[in-house]
């Protein structure tokens, strides 16, 4: 049952804050020692801190608040991610510092439980800031706030026990804490031993009102002492029995307690083994379903970057072959230009070559008919060229006789001209000798050529 006192809700058989889940308590640091990170955390570090007023305002007012794992910020006060509160801290002889926490219920604090529940241990780890000196935290500089729960504590030690406050997370185990309660509350005025007083007591913890109300009959005890010499033998009788009693119903429900936690014990022992062998189970799965998931995304991110690159260089073949597509474009319009304006000249010389093959055809038939009249010319004139010569040389002997010249004795070739001639007539003959010859025609004498020579007017002889 939960009661409002002073504002803060309260259980009434613990007399702790409901919102308190347990409380962890051990080892948190070693001074004598180098920790896991190479840092050196000093006695004097620890003594400066736990001398100085911030600390003592801090344990006072709660301030210390810790984390599931280290903040990135040392003075981070983002409290919603909190979920323990230091309410002590000391250093021994040894160096070994030690440290208390309150659990609480944040819905880190109830993460945290249920994965206490689990079997997890958790370790703790220190939080502040400062100067580091050769490795070494400056005491002058240190600014302490307080500790985180973590996993891979700095410290190998520093893992602190965890105790469940009125198992509060379960029912079960909370009506037996407050069957407990109840028979401690009913017969506490019955119990007249200190010692006794002191076992139960050890059974609660300090915030609750079972253990003031012990600590009270406790106090009354210590008092009454000097006066117990006057109580009635009868009465102490009667009272040692009833504290004989007392203590053997204790025992027996200590005896069924034990054997209850026990049987928990062994219940939470094998809750354990099971829900390690799941945790191991399932990290083992996860390890390798993992290991396949990066080396997937690690082959995928090679492919992707393989596509990357190809695609880049088909990219650029591509803007390479569009270049050259249009260069060859403009290319093959040129060319296709060119081709028409040479099928314009090629259509051109076709028709040329059809006019020349026709006036070829033409000029074969001309030079024919000119080569048959040709060869009937120069029949003709060769028989002109005989008669002619016959004429000739009947001509001469007739002139020849006229001037009374012996023909015989005139050498006329085809080269004597018409004055050679007439030398040669009036070298033969005497002028007083010979009549005055009449008039007559002119002689012509050709000469006998070749007949594929051509007649000029000096080939002809005149006399």
């Amino acid at each position: 049952m939960n009661v409002q006192i002073k504002n803060k809700s309260v259980n009434a058989d613990t007399g702790i804050p409901t919102t308190i889940i347990g409380t962890y308590s051990g080892e948190v640091l070693d001074a004598r020692i180098t920790n896991n990170n190479g840092l050196d955390i000093t006695d004097e570090v620890i003594h400066t801190v736990l001398e100085s007023d911030d600390y003592k305002q801090g344990i006072e007012n709660g301030w210390f608040i810790g984390f599931l794992g280290h903040p990135e910020d040392p003075n981070c006060m983002d409290f919603k991610n909190g979920c323990i509160v230091m309410t002590d801290m000391s250093i021994d002889d040894n160096g070994k510092v030690y440290g208390e926490f309150n659990l609480v219920g944040t819905p880190v604090g109830q993460i945290v439980k249920t994965f206490i529940d689990a079997g997890v241990k958790f370790g703790i780890s220190i939080r502040g800031a400062g100067d580091i000196v050769d490795n070494s935290v400056d005491p002058e500089t240190f600014v302490f706030r307080g500790y985180d729960l973590v996993s891979f504590p700095a410290y190998p030690e520093s893992i602190p026990k965890f105790t469940a406050i009125a198992a509060s997370t379960n029912t079960d185990d909370r009506k037996k804490y407050q069957s407990v309660c109840k028979v401690v509350r009913d017969n506490i005025s019955a119990i007249t031993s200190s010692t006794a007083i002191d076992v139960i007591q050890s059974q609660f913890a300090k915030q609750s009102d079972t253990y003031k109300m012990l600590q009270t009959q406790k106090d009354k005890l210590t008092a009454s002492t000097e006066t117990t010499s006057d109580i009635d033998p009868e009465f102490a009788k009667e009272k040692i029995q009833a504290m004989t009693d007392l203590c053997i119903r204790l025992m027996e429900s200590t005896k069924t307690l034990s054997q209850e936690k026990d049987k928990m014990m062994h219940n939470h022992a094998k809750e354990t083994i099971s829900a390690s062998r799941k945790i191991r189970t399932l990290k083992r799965i996860t390890s390798s379903q993992m290991c396949d998931i990066m080396g997937q995304l690690k082959s995928e991110q090679s492919d992707y970057t393989a596509l990357q690159k190809e695609n880049k260089r088909i990219k650029t073949q591509l803007s390479d072959v569009k270049k050259k597509n249009l260069i060859y474009k403009q290319r093959v319009e040129a060319s296709a230009d060119e081709l028409q304006e040479k099928q314009k000249i090629i259509a051109s010389l076709k028709s040329q070559m059809r006019e020349t093959v026709t006036a070829s055809t033409d000029l074969e038939t001309r030079t024919s008919n000119l080569d048959e009249t040709n060869r009937k010319l120069r029949s003709e004139l060769r028989t002109c060229k005989q008669t002619l010569q016959s004429f000739q040389a009947a001509y001469a002997d007739i002139y020849a006789s006229a001037l009374g010249v012996n023909p015989g004795s005139l050498s006329i070739t085809a080269s004597t001209t018409v004055d050679d001639l007439q030398k040669m007539v009036n070298s033969a003959t005497s002028t007083s000798n010979m009549a005055t010859a009449d008039m007559v025609e002119p002689l012509y004498i050709i000469d006998e050529c070749d007949d594929t020579d051509d007649y000029e007017t000096n080939d002809l002889v005149t006399m």
